[in-house]
């Protein structure tokens, strides 16, 4: 029992150095992550938020953090006695440790008025300029159902949490293969693995049916090692990111793309109550390329982006914005990456960021307790160069809204129709409409 006391008043001490508490940790450790819709919001199968009791019987264990006065919690640093969890881990979970797992089930049908590339995610940069019409077009899919793998134990340095999601948006032959969703590793203050960018505003997105989200949001998965802490009501986040540059090369066939230095991005966020926030994120990125003969360019990309999140009423209606403006972010922009919008090489040596604006607007109303929607704008705008075509993108328009009708927590029955727009350099243009019919269900 000595034993037992000491390492939990080292267990004490330690927690006091990093923070305090769990909650004076980084944000990233609210435990467990919740199933994510196809915007990135939480599900009505969340966790409850830090600082707020879960819906559970009188006398029920309390989540992690929220015991004042609890004994120390008993570490075993060989991670034994875990047991399988169902619903929200509390902090009993964690002082033995658990393992659980979620899945969420998504089938889509898109029925396309208007002619647009991409059959399931609703891009307006995919939408087709100057084509030949053609007529309306359906797609099944059930590419967004997704698995979820979480673990959790209590350790000297504080919580640690593992995650591990999937779905089938993968590349291959069968059009939907399985692929990584998200995959991190959490303690104390930091995580380390492939996370949603801290560039973006996750809280703030809205509940869309089409996995795509507005065009314009800053959205982009990739391997990030990030430290981030509260002080107070402010989070402040730095993190390195894997870069991925997206360029517009002269000559593929002699030219590549090189990775000097990882992205680098920080970010504060100011909480104003439960559901409600204001953050700011700012980014740098080394862009550069290496041609065959001896040539090379680099170009500095940059970005500022200002968000917010406020819920308020009884059953929590939600609105949320963005803004972002910069220069080389292609990569982070939902409609955008792929299409080598990053930087273009102009010249011999010569490699030039392309400047880009973007914002987007939700209202998500709760008309009842079964009964809820989401409207959405979306604007987003490009500068092009004088040395790309005029078939170039220049801006989007994405408008949006749902009806979504929950019967019960774990499943959701909603309809959505969507208009796009799509302008190029030279100024010809074209619309898309879609009409999305979608069941998910959560496990």
């Amino acid at each position: 029992m000595r034993r037992l006391s000491r390492l939990g008043g080292v267990l004490s001490a330690l927690l006091a150095v990093a923070g305090g508490s769990a909650s004076a940790q980084s944000k990233d450790t609210a435990v467990p992550e919740a199933p994510e819709t196809p915007g990135g919001v939480k599900t009505p199968e969340s966790p409850p938020e830090q600082g707020t009791a879960p819906d559970a019987e009188p006398g029920g264990a309390r989540p992690f953090g929220e015991s004042p006065g609890s004994e120390p919690a008993v570490v075993d640093p060989t991670l034994t006695g875990m047991v399988m969890k169902v619903g929200p881990a509390t902090e009993e979970d964690l002082k033995r440790g658990y393992v659980s797992f979620r899945a969420r089930l998504k089938v889509d049908l898109n029925y396309d008025f208007r002619p647009i590339l991409n059959e399931e995610d609703f891009a307006p940069a995919s939408i087709p300029v100057g084509a030949e019409p053609r007529g309306p077009n359906l797609n099944f899919n059930a590419k967004q159902s997704r698995l979820f793998f979480e673990g959790g134990k209590l350790t000297l340095l504080g919580p640690l949490i593992g995650h591990i999601s999937a779905d089938f948006y993968g590349e291959g032959s069968s059009g939907g293969d399985f692929r990584v969703y998200e995959a991190y590793a959490i303690i104390g203050p930091l995580l380390a693995g492939r996370k949603w960018t801290t560039f973006m505003d996750l809280e703030a997105v809205p509940d869309t049916l089409d996995f795509q989200g507005p065009g314009s949001m800053l959205a982009s998965r990739r391997e990030v090692l990030r430290y981030g802490n509260t002080f107070g009501p402010l989070l402040v986040q730095l993190s390195l990111e894997r870069p991925q540059p997206d360029l517009s090369l002269s000559n593929p066939d002699t030219q590549d793309a090189r990775k000097p230095a990882p992205d680098v991005v920080g970010a504060v966020e100011w909480s104003l109550g439960k559901g409600r926030h204001v953050r700011a994120a700012g980014l740098a990125r080394w862009l550069s390329y290496y041609e065959t003969g001896g040539a090379a360019g680099t170009v500095l990309g940059w970005g500022g982006t200002l968000s917010g999140l406020w819920t308020w009423g009884q059953r929590g209606w939600r609105t949320s914005a963005q803004v972002h403006y910069g220069s080389g972010l292609g990569a982070y922009t939902a409609d955008v990456a792929g299409l080598g919008l990053d930087a273009v090489v102009v010249a011999p040596g010569r490699l030039e960021a392309v400047p880009t604006f973007g914002m987007f607007a939700a209202l998500e109303p709760k008309w009842t307790e079964h009964l809820s929607s989401s409207f959405v704008y979306g604007y987003h705008e490009l500068f092009p160069l004088d040395a790309q075509p005029g078939g170039t993108l220049k801006r989007t328009h994405y408008l949006s809204g749902n009806l979504l009708v929950s019967p019960v927590r774990s499943v959701t029955f909603g309809a959505e129709l969507l208009f796009g727009r799509r302008e190029n350099k030279d100024g010809a243009g074209d619309n898309a409409v879609r009409l999305i019919f979608s069941t998910r269900v959560f496990y």
